[in-house]
């Protein structure tokens, strides 16, 4: 299977993207002006402390000064992005909030319930692709696995070595580890998490063996050596982690999944509003400050118009479906 975005195009994006901004720079936004004039609210489907709420407080920084607004981020994490959800119908639909969310939580995660909490094409309105980012397993240096290939054989000596956790009961990477044991045929078992942070205090601590999560949650501590990126799964490999290799070079050809962490808005909100947004958030995320410390955490910066991002969610969710029924998981 292929992605639908891969990191070469998000590259290629990000270089258009700044040279758009140091050629045209935007000088107002009154739209967004006229719609709202008080604090921004960027709600978050995620605790603090996560990729997400990084690159919230990021870019609320920067779209402070260019919208001449307060920013606030409010984490509201549970049921799968339904919090968060619930806290943007709260506001009125006029630019006073937005949402920040991977897009496994938002057109994915609906999927795996036969009640929904939410609906993604009801309730909020696609505005900007922000970031995006592979998928990986990571060990525990202690384990002394070096690889892929080391880390299957050490399961298929000791299963107990096969628990991986993932920070939520479904999505990307809960297909990861079906994907693993299906197509490799070792017994590797999906350990939900609430959350990617106890996950990661877990595989530090060596409570869990191994964890199948975005890399930017990982890579500092792989940087580190305390952790063991083994793989990814972006078509070729990030060049802000060139050590790292991907599960297609390794023979794992299926293993593709890429998460972009999106912008939403609440629906009705008026189409100006969105537009502006887009640009405001994509000129943002040009910000050279910004693309540093993005590339720091192992994320690349995308932006884009609403349009673009509406049809990325579209082809992830007509792409996983397949698979998402072939599992059987559920959340219910």
């Amino acid at each position: 299977m292929n992605a639908s975005t891969p990191l070469a195009t998000a590259r290629f994006s990000r270089r258009r993207l700044l040279m758009a901004a140091t050629a045209a720079p935007l000088v107002g936004f009154p739209a967004i002006s006229r719609a709202q004039a008080r604090r921004l609210t960027i709600v978050l489907t995620v605790p603090p402390g996560t990729s997400s709420d990084v690159l919230a407080r990021l870019l609320g920084e920067q779209v402070r000064a260019k919208l001449d607004r307060n920013v606030i981020v409010e984490p509201k994490p549970g049921g799968g992005g339904a919090v968060a959800v619930q806290h943007l119908r709260s506001f009125e639909a006029d630019g006073s909030a937005v949402l920040v969310a991977p897009s496994s939580a938002m057109s994915l995660l609906p999927m795996f319930t036969k009640k929904p909490p939410f609906d993604v094409d009801k309730d909020v309105v696609p505005v900007v692709n922000l970031a995006a980012a592979p998928h990986g397993i990571t060990v525990n240096t202690s384990m002394g696995v070096n690889s892929f290939a080391d880390y299957i054989e050490q399961v298929r000596r000791n299963p107990k070595l096969g628990s991986i956790g993932t920070p939520s009961p479904a999505g990307l990477a809960s297909l990861l580890v079906y994907q693993i044991r299906k197509t490799i045929g070792v017994d590797v078992q999906h350990v939900p998490y609430k959350g990617g942070s106890p996950l990661l205090a877990d595989l530090l601590g060596g409570q869990i063996p191994a964890s199948a999560s975005i890399m930017p949650d990982y890579l500092a501590d792989h940087r580190a050596g305390k952790l063991r990126i083994l793989a990814i799964s972006s078509e070729a490999r990030s060049p802000l982690a060139p050590d790292i290799p991907t599960f297609t070079e390794l023979g794992h050809a299926g293993f593709v999944a890429v998460t972009s962490f999106g912008l939403f808005a609440k629906s009705g909100t008026p189409p100006a509003v969105v537009n502006e947004f887009a640009a405001a958030f994509s000129e943002a995320l040009a910000a050279p400050a910004v693309v540093q410390r993005l590339h720091q955490m192992g994320l690349e910066p995308q932006g884009g118009q609403p349009a673009d991002y509406r049809n990325r969610l579209a082809a992830e969710r007509t792409r996983w479906t397949p698979l998402i029924r072939e599992t059987g998981m559920t959340i219910d």
